[in-house]
């Protein structure tokens, strides 16, 4: 017979055991969400892991051994939660932090929310001083028109806009180039950043969150909010910490909503006004380069993929010249870098501005050196070309793989081969590599392969270094880029192979002739001074 007093016990152990059970549930879907969005794809998955670990531990052993375990879960939840909680404070910004007044603040205010009574708990905490705690905003928005965006709109507009701080901050502090939002099924938005070139999940928002977000930020590009289902173009500006980025907003549809890409562009162009040293180049390279560039005429073709860093290359070239003793002109789509004593002309097809009859009109405004931002057709390259022949020097790029493949490139396209002969002075490819991050990057002994390649007898050491991942480094290994560069000299060797329409492989041959180093080499030479991994040059180069 079950005494009174032995149901009062029951009753107590079971509810405390389902109070630190609802306690566990909770903070697992919060540390699910916010351990990706402060330490990453691999190390956030890891604590979502852990902490769900512990929940099964705590059903698996009350259910095996009784609420006998109970005080042990007493003591590892809250402890947990503590330790998570004091490991993300020093990652995030100080008004994100758990341990503080304006976190506790906004807990309160969303607990309200769900009870009913958001708005009148909200301006009561905001009436004592003590509760206005949190930090000014570091970053603010800028529109095309130069108007910097106040937070004077309706309630969910300017959550969104917060929201929206928010992803861009976190963007900035990694470093990110581009900021990707992706609609998935349930009404998930997805937002991902390219961090040294590769793709990483950021953070997630749900609901009408997520279509306010993406509503906010069209506003901010003057973009048409009730237009979904057609692809739109804006851009605005981002101040963060005392530097101003340029974003390029792109939206179109998809088979679960519209997603945006926000191309995040350095305004300020602190790396191409350090110059050519700043990219990565070899001491030989760069004088090469400067050698090249510092020419009265000619032309210089920087070529590779999209994302492969041709236009900071060619701005860096720029920043070698003495602007104030020669009229430089750049033509691009759009103007990435704002640099001062230049004069630049953006490209604008709706208004009939095209790269080719810009430079038309360019030519008449005796111009020394000329920035064509790509060569996409057979009458722009032409144009370039004769600016070349006639006492310019002319800056531009062109989409292949190597500059082997761009001499081709160019007989396809129609261009003479007297014409490249005498207007191309040099071709530039490139790729850029991940960094290894200094932290964490391990040395290992270099595989067999790789030594019979380099010729290192078999009883010599040789150690080179693999990523490995750390916290610094989001747990990729990797931390910042570096350029690999191939450079093609038109020699006259050069100048008469082209004459027969030569093959991409005897242009090659060719070229490495007279001292030109490949892509490949230069990722190895990369590998050898420990900059990067044998498995990150293999990715850039194959």
């Amino acid at each position: 017979m079950i005494t009174p007093t032995e149901i009062e016990h029951l009753l107590f152990v079971g509810g405390l055991w389902l109070a630190i059970a609802l306690v566990w549930a909770v903070s697992c879907v919060w540390i699910d969400a916010d351990a990706v969005s402060v330490f990453g794809g691999r190390q956030g998955r890891r604590w979502s892991l852990a902490w769900l670990a512990v929940g099964v531990g705590l059903f698996l052993t009350t259910a095996f051994l009784g609420f006998a375990t109970l005080p042990l879960f007493i003591g590892v939840v809250p402890f947990g939660l503590s330790t998570y909680a004091v490991l993300r404070d020093k990652r995030v910004k100080p008004e994100d932090r758990v341990f503080s007044r304006a976190f506790v603040s906004r807990a309160i205010v969303a607990l309200a929310e769900k009870a009913g009574c958001g708005d009148e708990v909200e301006r009561w905490l905001t009436k004592r001083p003590k509760a206005q705690v949190v930090a000014k905003d570091t970053v603010q928005f800028v529109k095309k028109d130069g108007s910097l965006v106040e937070d004077t709109f309706d309630r969910e507009t300017s959550k969104a806009l917060a929201s929206a701080r928010d992803i861009f901050g976190k963007a900035i502090r990694l470093r990110a180039t581009d900021i990707h939002l992706e609609p998935k099924t349930g009404e998930v938005l997805a937002i991902r950043c390219r961090i040294d070139g590769m793709m990483q999940h950021v953070a997630s928002v749900e609901g009408q969150a997520a279509r306010a977000l993406v509503s906010a930020v069209k506003v901010l590009a003057d973009m048409d909010i009730a237009e979904r289902r057609r692809p739109q173009d804006g851009t605005f500006a981002v101040l963060a910490d005392g530097k101003k980025f340029e974003v390029r907003a792109a939206s179109g549809p998809t088979s679960f909503g519209e997603k945006m890409a926000l191309r995040l562009l350095d305004a300020g162009g602190e790396l191409v006004k350090s110059g050519l040293k700043s990219l990565g180049m070899s001491k030989a390279l760069v004088t090469q380069l400067e050698s090249v560039i510092h020419q009265p005429h000619g032309m210089l073709i920087v070529c590779g993929p999209t994302g492969s860093g041709k236009t900071t290359t060619l701005y860096a070239a720029l920043g070698e010249i003495d602007v104030l003793s020669r009229n430089i002109v750049t033509i691009e789509d759009p103007i990435e870098y704002r640099l001062d004593n230049i004069s630049q002309t953006a490209v604008n097809n709706q208004a009939d501005l095209t790269f080719a009859k810009i430079l038309r009109s360019v030519l008449r405004q005796d111009p020394d050196v000329i920035l064509v931002g790509e060569i996409r057709d057979q009458e722009t390259a032409e144009i370039a070309m004769q600016a070349a022949l006639t006492g310019h020097f002319v800056f531009t790029t062109l989409h292949a793989n190597d500059t082997a493949t761009t001499v081709t490139r160019l007989l396809d396209i129609g261009i003479e081969v007297s014409l490249i002969q005498s207007a191309v002075t040099a071709v530039l490819a490139q790729r850029l590599v991940r960094v290894l991050c200094p932290k964490c990057k391990e040395a290992y002994p270099a595989p067999e392969d790789f030594r019979k390649k380099l010729g290192v007898p078999p009883d010599k050491e040789l150690m080179i270094y693999r990523e490995k991942g750390c916290a610094a480094c989001l747990n990729t290994g990797f931390r910042g880029r570096s350029g690999v560069h191939e450079l093609l000299i038109f020699n006259d060797d050069i100048k008469e192979l082209l004459v027969g329409h030569p093959s991409v492989q005897a242009i090659r041959a060719a070229g490495r002739r007279h001292g030109m180093r490949t892509l490949q080499e230069g990722g190895l030479a990369k590998v050898l001074q420990g900059v990067t991994s044998l498995s990150e040059v293999a990715r850039m180069t194959k």
